[in-house]
C-alpha cells in the first residue's frame, strides 16, 4: 500500500518546513484589467481552492486573473490556474479579498499537491520575529523571504490601506508582495497579510504594514458560503 501526501494545515510546527509553506504562496497576475496590468501575491487557503490576498491586488470588478506558484524555492513560478472574484468575499475598507481558483472552462479547481495555509484568530506580541513570503518586484521572478520583527501597531487612519489595525514590521516589503503571507518565524504560524508601507517619510526609512489574520476570517466564511 502507499500513503497519500498529508494535506494538514502548514502551521504550528516548531521546525517549520519553509519549502512546503512557500509552495502555498502564489503570484497573482492580471494581464489586462481596464487597460492596466499588475501583479501581487496571495496564499492558498481553505480546501485548496481559494486564495487570500489584498483587494487592491484582486480588484473589485471582474478581470482575468492568472495564478502562478513555485515547485521549488529556486524555481520560477509556473501557471497553476485562473481565478475569479467571489461576491461578498472582498472588502475595500480592509483591503482584503478571497478569490476562487478556476480552470480554463471557469469551473472551480484546487491547487493539487499544495498545502492550504490555516488562518487563525491569534495575535502576536511586540518583538515577535516575522518572516514575509511573496513575489516583490525587488526580488525578481522567484519567491522571496524577508525577516524582521513585529515593530508595533498602526491604526489605519493615516495611510492608503483602509480602516482597522496593522502590525508594523521591519521586514523588507515592496510592490508585488502585497497580498502575500507573514508568519511567525519560530513556528511557521500564519499571522497576517502584507499590505503596504508606512509611507514615504523624508525623515527616515519605511516600515511594512501587515493586516492581522483575524480580519480575514469573515471573508473566508463568506467564500465558503458562496460555494
Amino acid at each position: 500500500t502507499t500513503e497519500s501526501p498529508s494535506l494538514e494545515p502548514a502551521t504550528e510546527s516548531m521546525d517549520a518546513d519553509w519549502e512546503r509553506i512557500a509552495r502555498s504562496v502564489v503570484l497573482i497576475y492580471l494581464p489586462d484589467c481596464g487597460g492596466e496590468t499588475w501583479s501581487g501575491s496571495g496564499t492558498i487557503v481553505l480546501d485548496g481552492g481559494y486564495v487570500l490576498t489584498n483587494e487592491h491586488v484582486s480588484g473589485s470588478s471582474p478581470c482575468e486573473m492568472e495564478i502562478y506558484a513555485i515547485d521549488s524555492i529556486k524555481d520560477s513560478p509556473v501557471f497553476i490556474s485562473y481565478a475569479e472574484l467571489i461576491p461578498n468575499a472582498f472588502d475595500q475598507e480592509l483591503d482584503l479579498s478571497v478569490i476562487r481558483l478556476i480552470d480554463e472552462a471557469g469551473r472551480p479547481t484546487k491547487a493539487e499537491g499544495r498545502t492550504p495555509i490555516e488562518i487563525e484568530q491569534g495575535e502576536i506580541d511586540l518583538g515577535t520575529s516575522i518572516k514575509v513570503l511573496g513575489f516583490p518586484e525587488m526580488g525578481g521572478v522567484t519567491i522571496s523571504m524577508t525577516t524582521g520583527e513585529h515593530s508595533g501597531w498602526w491604526e489605519g487612519v493615516d495611510n492608503d490601506f483602509g480602516t482597522g489595525e496593522f502590525y508594523k514590521t521591519s521586514a523588507k516589503m515592496g510592490p508585488g508582495v502585497s497580498g502575500g503571507a507573514a508568519f511567525e518565524a519560530d513556528t511557521g504560524r500564519f499571522i497576517g497579510i502584507p499590505t503596504g508601507g508606512s509611507g514615504d517619510r523624508s525623515e527616515g526609512d519605511i516600515l511594512g504594514l501587515v493586516r492581522p489574520s483575524r480580519y480575514a476570517l469573515p471573508l473566508l466564511e463568506a467564500a465558503e458560503r458562496a460555494n
